[in-house]
């Protein structure tokens, strides 16, 4: 029912031309939701979730089931697998290492970005065995506007090194994955840049929209924990770029779970990754007799209203879009709140609103984009 507001292990292989051949280029975009990963022959998504390995392994593992062992031995469940691990009221997820500034320097995030890494690298999946791309690589990333000073160094250091690790997906043998990265072949750039470049670059890193840049272009991502906004001014110079962590994704789940506490008496006390579990029926129960409280209107109420509230205060940042001519939407939070943003903007004059590609593709357009962006820079 509402599980498309939620990631689950997305394994895509694809087919691109790219004209660098002695580099493997990729972008990689770790968000607060997914791990995307663009590369010329794997564009796949995963949960940005992982859980340290018990004694009572899964008894039933998909084919898109991902384990990470690192050095020393341990093991993690990552993406879907994890979220399948966690039982009701678990805390295995600490939100505060997923959704704070300080989630770089976890060995969750260490994990999340080696997983990246090893899809990068992984091409179409012969039966019974991998096929590894072996070249040297470089990775374009990106990071919120309002974190990109203060943090980029801190994330290039957790890229760089040399990487030693295993991946095992579903029941296929366990891969030893090994990536040395220098500083000179990781590069970061705003996130919501990276949307930008999916619009006016293709994966061949050559020019193909430059009329957008002749516009000035609002950028707004809207992801699970941050909504951030990039400002083009035809192309020349760069305007005002923002960040909000209190209206995204998150902020719906929470006031949602809030909602679920106060109807249940205070009995129902959900998390945020406890809710997810949920989606699929939109209804979760609570007490000894498992009382069922359907949540869906609660949510879809709350969806809306955190979205109102962010355009009143961009209205407010932007002058009424006085100087903007375009606002492109991306983020899987920025396809969900497609329809209420035309709804708030149907009477603004001379003002343009797209998706950065289809429902699909714009959830997915930064990382797009970083790929593109890499492309051209290494031509």
């Amino acid at each position: 029912m509402l599980e498309k507001f939620c990631y689950q292990t997305q394994i895509v292989f694809q087919q691109l031309e790219c004209p660098v051949s002695e580099t493997l280029l990729c972008g990689i975009d770790i968000g607060y939701s997914g791990i995307k990963i663009q590369s010329p022959f794997n564009a796949s998504t995963i949960p940005s979730i992982v859980v340290k390995e018990r004694h009572d392994a899964p008894l039933l593992v998909g084919s898109e089931d991902i384990r990470y062992r690192d050095e020393k031995g341990r093991v993690w469940y990552v993406g879907s697998l994890a979220k399948k691990t966690l039982l009701h009221g678990s805390t295995a997820v600490k939100p505060t290492m997923l959704l704070g500034r300080q989630r770089v320097q976890s060995e969750d995030f260490l994990v999340q970005l080696r997983v990246g890494l090893f899809f990068s690298k992984l091409k179409d999946l012969p039966e019974g065995g991998y096929d590894i791309d072996d070249r040297p690589i470089k990775v374009q990333t990106g990071l919120p506007p309002e974190f990109i000073v203060q943090d980029s160094e801190e994330l290039r250091n957790k890229f760089v090194g040399e990487h030693r690790y295993s991946v095992k997906v579903g029941k296929r043998p366990w891969v030893n994955v090994r990536i040395k990265l220098d500083t000179k072949d990781v590069f970061i750039c705003k996130q919501p840049f990276g949307t930008l470049m999916a619009s006016v670059i293709n994966s061949d890193g050559v020019m193909t929209n430059p009329a957008l840049l002749k516009k000035n272009v609002l950028i707004l991502d809207a992801g699970f924990h941050t909504t951030d906004t990039f400002h083009c001014i035809q192309g020349t110079r760069e305007g005002i770029a923002l960040t909000w962590e209190n209206y995204a994704m998150q902020e719906v789940y929470q006031r949602t779970c809030d909602n679920i506490l106060e109807a249940s008496g205070n009995r129902a006390d959900i998390s945020v990754y406890s809710l997810e579990k949920a989606f699929e029926t939109g209804v979760v129960h609570y007490g000894s007799k498992k009382i069922p409280y359907d949540f869906t209107k609660d949510f879809y109420r709350n969806l809306k209203a955190v979205c109102v509230e962010l355009l009143d205060e961009l209205n407010t940042a932007y002058n009424s879009m006085m100087n903007v001519d375009v606002i492109l939407l991306t983020g899987g939070t920025g396809v969900a709140w497609e329809k209420y943003i035309r709804e708030y903007y149907k009477e603004t004059q001379a003002l343009d609103i797209s998706l950065a590609g289809d429902a699909k593709t714009a959830s997915r357009a930064n990382v797009t984009g970083y790929y593109n962006l890499l492309v051209s820079r290494s031509r």
